[in-house]
């Protein structure tokens, strides 16, 4: 399962305005969270799918295909630290990437 944070920018149309596409974005099964934001992008939306080409088709097909979005932004959650107020114990495991030097 992969977790995604996609950043959305909308231009509301009237009688729509940022409720109305929230609520048509938290519609969608693969959608954990919606939130409207201050900042370049007016959402953040918390998606769960299984790859990251499920996330590609998520946001092309059901997120861009909504009237009034401008653009999107996506990011791929790589490891967990903390989660609902839980530190992870992923600070036991050792780190087994090479040192990288130029």
């Amino acid at each position: 399962m992969i977790t995604a944070v996609i950043q959305v920018k909308v231009t509301p149309e009237a009688k729509l305005g940022y409720n109305g596409i929230a609520r048509i974005i938290s519609e969608f099964k693969e959608v954990e969270a919606v939130y409207l934001m201050s900042g370049g992008y007016d959402f953040s939306v918390m998606v769960n799918c299984a790859d990251m080409k499920q996330v590609g088709k998520f946001v092309s097909k059901k997120i861009s295909a909504i009237k009034g979005v401008a653009s999107t932004g996506t990011h791929f959650i790589m490891e967990r630290y903390k989660h609902s107020g839980e530190i992870l114990d992923v600070f036991e495991e050792e780190d087994d990437r090479g040192l990288f030097t130029i």
